[in-house]
C-alpha cells in the first residue's frame, strides 16, 4: 500500500505524468462507457420504439452513447487530479461543444423519424413536410452554432444573437437561395398545388413524370422513362408546368383529337345511303338506335333529307356520337362533342372531344385507339374518305393516259 502511495505521489508531483495519466484514464472511461451504453441504447430503442431501420438505430445509439460517455468523462475529470488550468478549460470547452454537436445531431435524427412516420400515415401520404423538416434542421444547427460560439467566447447566447443583426445582410446574401426555396416550399405546400406522387409535366425542361420527393431546395421527379430529374423548388413559382393529378381525381380523361375528311367526298345524304347503312351488319344496331323515335318527324325520308339538307358527314357525326354514348367507357355527363373545324390543306378536320372513364394511361390509350380505329373503318360506309397524303404506293398506282 505504501508503495502505491509513493507511486501516486510521484505521478502527481510531475504535471506531464498527471496529463498522461488523465488522458489514459479518461480514454478508457470514454471507450468503456460508449461501448456499454451503446448496447443498452440499442436494446432500449428496439423495445420502446417502432424503428425498423437498423442503420438509424445504430446511429442514434452511437450518438447517445457518445453524449453519456463524454458527460461521464467530465465528471471523472473533476474527481481526479486535474490538468493545468489552461488545459482544463480547453478540455472542458471542447467536451461540452462535442456534447452540443451530438445533441443537435440527435434532434435532427428525431426530425427525420418524425418525417418518415408522417409520410407513412395514409391521410398524409401525399403531403410532404420534408421542406419544413429541413428548415427545422437548419434552425437546430444555427442554435448549436450560437451555443458553441458562446461557450468558446464565454459570452451570453443572447449577446451573440444580438450581434447577428449587424451581419444580417451578409447572411441573407449567403442564404438567399435557401430563403427563396423556403418561401417557394411554403407556397407550394400550403397552396396544395403540388403533392407527392402527382404527375407533373414541365415542357421547358422536357420533364414528365411522378413527384417522388419534395425537399427544401429541389423537387425530385421520376420520369416515365425511369430517369430521375431534380428541379429547383423556386422554378415552380416562375416556370409553367402542368399537374395532371386533378384529372385523375375528376374521374374523366379528355380525348381531343381530329381526323381529316377529304372534302370532295362530302355530299347530301340520300334514301339509298340510309337504306344501305341499315342493311350493313356492323352499323345496323347503331343506325336503328339513332333513328329510333324519329319516324313521325322524318315521315318521308327523301323529303326530310332534302328539307333538312342532311349530308353524309352529318349522318356520320350523329352516328359516331350515338355509338360513343353506347360504349359505356366514355362519360356522358361530361362534354361530348364531334365537330368540324376550319378547313386545312390536309382536308376538313373533324374533332372528337370527350372524356373517358379510364384515367390510367394504358386503359385510356386503349379506349382512344378503339374509337379512332372504328371511325376509320366506318367512314367508307358513309361514302366519306379519310384524307392522307399520297404515299409511294399511291404514286405507283398512277397511270398515264
Amino acid at each position: 500500500m505504501e508503495k502505491l502511495i509513493e507511486i501516486y505521489d510521484f505521478i502527481t508531483s510531475k504535471q506531464i505524468f498527471i496529463t498522461i495519466f488523465l488522458v489514459i484514464v479518461l480514454l478508457v472511461v470514454w471507450f468503456l462507457a460508449k461501448m456499454i451504453f451503446r448496447r443498452i441504447a440499442k436494446r432500449l430503442l428496439f423495445l420502446f420504439t417502432e424503428l425498423s431501420d437498423e442503420e438509424t438505430i445504430e446511429d442514434i445509439a452511437k450518438k447517445s452513447a457518445s453524449i453519456v460517455a463524454v458527460t461521464l468523462v467530465l465528471y471523472i475529470n473533476q474527481l481526479l487530479p486535474s490538468f493545468s488550468a489552461e488545459m482544463n478549460i480547453i478540455f472542458e470547452t471542447v467536451a461540452r461543444a462535442f456534447i452540443i454537436i451530438n445533441i443537435a445531431s440527435l434532434l435532427n435524427n428525431a426530425l427525420d423519424i418524425f418525417n418518415i412516420r408522417h409520410a407513412k400515415r395514409a391521410w398524409h401520404r401525399n403531403n410532404s413536410i420534408k421542406g419544413y423538416i429541413e428548415i427545422a434542421k437548419i434552425v437546430v444547427w444555427i442554435i448549436s452554432f450560437i451555443l458553441i460560439i458562446a461557450l468558446f467566447t464565454e459570452q451570453s447566447p443572447l449577446i451573440i444573437i444580438s450581434s447577428f443583426g449587424a451581419i444580417a445582410a451578409v447572411l441573407m446574401f449567403v442564404f438567399q437561395h435557401t430563403l427563396i426555396s423556403f418561401v417557394a416550399n411554403i407556397l407550394i405546400s400550403n397552396g396544395k398545388v403540388l403533392k407527392l406522387y402527382d404527375w407533373i409535366e414541365l415542357p421547358s425542361s422536357n420533364i414528365s413524370g411522378e413527384v417522388i420527393d419534395i425537399a427544401l431546395h429541389t423537387i425530385t421527379v421520376r420520369n416515365w422513362d425511369n430517369t430521375i430529374s431534380r428541379i429547383p423548388t423556386k422554378d415552380f413559382l416562375t416556370e409553367k408546368y402542368t399537374n395532371w393529378q386533378p384529372m385523375f381525381s375528376s374521374g374523366g380523361r379528355r380525348i381531343k383529337r381530329s381526323f381529316y375528311i377529304d372534302q370532295s367526298s362530302i355530299s347530301f345524304a340520300t334514301q339509298e345511303l340510309v337504306l344501305e347503312l341499315k342493311n350493313t351488319a356492323p352499323l345496323r344496331k347503331s343506325i336503328e338506335t339513332m333513328l329510333e323515335g324519329k319516324e313521325e318527324e322524318i315521315g318521308d325520308i327523301n323529303t326530310w333529307l332534302e328539307t333538312k339538307g342532311v349530308t353524309n358527314l352529318q349522318l356520320f357525326r350523329n352516328y359516331m356520337l350515338n355509338w360513343i354514348k353506347m360504349r359505356g367507357d366514355v362519360r356522358p355527363d361530361m362534354y361530348l362533342v364531334i365537330r368540324t373545324m376550319p378547313p386545312t390543306p390536309m382536308g376538313l378536320p373533324v374533332e372528337l372531344y370527350c372524356f373517358t372513364r379510364a384515367t390510367t394511361w394504358v386503359e385510356y390509350e386503349e379506349t382512344q385507339s378503339e374509337i379512332f380505329e372504328y371511325i376509320n373503318a366506318s367512314a367508307k360506309y358513309f361514302k366519306l374518305d379519310i384524307y392522307q397524303q399520297p404515299s409511294g404506293n399511291d404514286v405507283a398506282k398512277l397511270k398515264l393516259r
